[in-house]
């Protein structure tokens, strides 16, 4: 009964923390996608959208502290305070880290914070669990110009292009990253292996 009441609360704390009405409505049809991949096991189909949406809050909950851990790691790195080895620590040995992979990925991302000077990401709305193994935000992301030490920005959200992005965090059985990617807020889920 107790675990019932926890997962109850745990819902609360995940609409909770959905801020803006742009993200509430990227999320709807998310939520749709995430429960017909929770409805390949035949527990899952006699649940409600509640109940499925109650037990993606609770296991989340750690996704979403990871993703705001990999930010705070990634804006160190744009200030200058670490370096980027520990971003690559939270990620798995067979990571798509923006469509790079292998031994891409190291000189890579390197190379991207290289000429983007003091790189840095804001959320435009908490977290949210946007699947089993899977957590999205809204995002705007400042650097200087090398050409001309201008600061630029870039959000993912823009309602005069129309942009409507969100970078979308996936994690394997152990916590570790296997994809992280800037996708359409209504993209399916992709299948991540444990």
């Amino acid at each position: 009964m107790h675990t019932v009441n926890l997962v109850r609360l745990g819902a609360v704390h995940w609409l909770c923390a959905i801020r803006s009405p742009a993200a509430f409505q990227s999320f709807r049809p998310l939520r749709r996608l995430s429960t017909t991949k929770n409805a390949r096991c035949a527990h899952n189909e006699a649940r409600s959208d509640v109940e499925r949406a109650a037990i993606a809050a609770t296991f989340g909950v750690g996704l979403c502290d990871k993703a705001q851990e990999f930010l705070r790691r990634k804006n160190a790195v744009g200030r200058g305070d670490a370096t980027l080895a520990p971003v690559f620590d939270m990620c798995g040995p067979a990571v798509d880290l923006y469509g790079l992979r292998g031994d891409e990925v190291r000189p890579g991302l390197t190379s991207f914070f290289s000429a983007h000077p003091g790189l840095t990401h804001e959320l435009l709305a908490a977290p949210v669990p946007c699947g089993p193994s899977a957590v999205q935000y809204p995002f705007v992301k400042s650097w200087r110009s090398p050409e001309d030490g201008e600061v630029r920005r870039w959000s993912s959200i823009e309602a005069a292009k129309p942009r409507n992005k969100v970078e979308r965090l996936e994690f394997d059985g152990e916590g570790l990253l296997v994809r992280v990617s800037v996708v359409e807020a209504t993209a399916p889920i992709s299948d991540v292996t444990n």
